[in-house]
């Protein structure tokens, strides 16, 4: 039809306007035709391009913890289950350096214990002259527990038996080494009857197994790569509390709870040790944009399972209410509609 219709405008056209005009007219007819033609092409490439990227970058801890790899998986599920989003990992001194980093903006998401984030928020230790209540939650993400590891020909059992000893705390101002000094300080153990060196946990496994120092302490979630390391190269022991201490250290700083490193954590643990432990959550700043969060919420409640085959330690999270209740300090506006929306909350 359209054919048809375009042999009898040029034939009426020709009779009326002589061969020179109607050429032009076709001239401009096919540039006319030519321009949509392009115009539709380049509408369909436009259309088919992907949406802006948004690229974030998540604070974890040094590589020897349990940090690092966990925020390698949050970030690897987060890219599988949203192609607008792409999480990258930043290594750091763990939750305090995180704490800061979320609050001058170096970076988007940061993984931080518990105590820490209540610490900063309300202004209190570390936090008392500059408080960063910038702080919200998206979710807890796994439990940080306490591991003490001293090679086992040293034939020592309990965690008091380190006085006189050299010991690797954990970096400086994490949250691994502010409780090591907790307990350490319950048992009358500090630096004038004792050697405290702050390392990282890769460093301080490197260095018993070496024999510069006796014993290192890890605060993150089990099992820890650089003891699990450290376990497999040399015998060892995971230290224990009293029941008495634990109690002591409980009562004395309500985050922490009593928990196990069940028996086989790591190698040559015959029998599980009891221990304490805290929440350690994955952060943002109050600031970002509530549907980013939401959608980040939504990735992680419905990939719990997949999360658990990537990192042992993330097992925590398809237990009911860990990721969204009994938390220091307050959910996201966008995690909370979506655990609301859940039927999850109902304040």
């Amino acid at each position: 039809m359209a054919i048809k219709i375009a042999s009898r405008y040029s034939y009426n056209l020709y009779r009326q306007t002589g061969p020179g005009l109607m050429k032009k007219t076709l001239f401009y007819l096919l540039v006319l035709y030519m321009a949509v033609s392009l115009c539709g092409c380049a509408s369909a490439f436009f259309s088919s391009q992907k949406e802006p990227v948004e690229i974030l970058t998540i604070g974890t801890a040094d590589i020897g913890g349990t940090m690092y790899p966990v925020g390698k998986a949050l970030a690897q599920i987060i890219n599988q289950g949203d192609s607008r989003i792409t999480v990258n990992l930043s290594a750091s001194n763990g939750s305090f350096s995180n704490a800061q980093a979320l609050e001058n903006g170096e970076i988007d998401l940061g993984l931080i214990s518990g105590d820490i984030a209540f610490s900063a928020v309300n202004g209190q230790d570390a936090f008392d002259q500059k408080p960063l209540g910038n702080l919200r939650i998206v979710a807890a993400v796994y439990p940080s527990l306490s591991n003490w590891m001293a090679p086992s020909a040293m034939n020592i059992r309990y965690v008091h038996d380190l006085m006189g000893k050299r010991i690797g705390i954990g970096p400086e101002d994490s949250t691994t080494a502010l409780s090591a000094r907790i307990v350490l300080n319950t048992m009358g153990i500090g630096s004038g009857n004792s050697t405290l060196e702050n390392c990282s946990l890769e460093a301080g496994a490197s260095r018993v197994s070496d024999g510069s120092l006796d014993a290192v302490h890890g605060f993150t979630g089990i099992p820890v790569n650089s003891l699990s390391g450290l376990s497999s190269r040399l015998p060892c022991t995971v230290l224990q509390y009293t029941p008495e201490e634990l109690d002591s250290i409980v009562k004395e700083n309500p985050f922490y709870y009593k928990d196990v490193i069940p028996a086989g954590t790591y190698k040559g643990q015959e029998e599980d040790v009891a221990t304490f432990g805290i929440k350690c959550l994955l952060c943002v700043p109050a600031s970002m944009d509530e549907e980013l969060v939401y959608e980040l919420t939504s990735i992680l409640y419905n990939n719990t399972e997949q999360l658990k085959e990537q990192h042992p330690a993330l097992s925590s999270m398809s237990k009911e209410g860990f990721m969204y209740d009994e938390l220091p300090i307050a959910l996201h506006p966008g995690a909370e509609r979506f655990y609301k929306e859940m039927g999850l909350l109902n304040h």
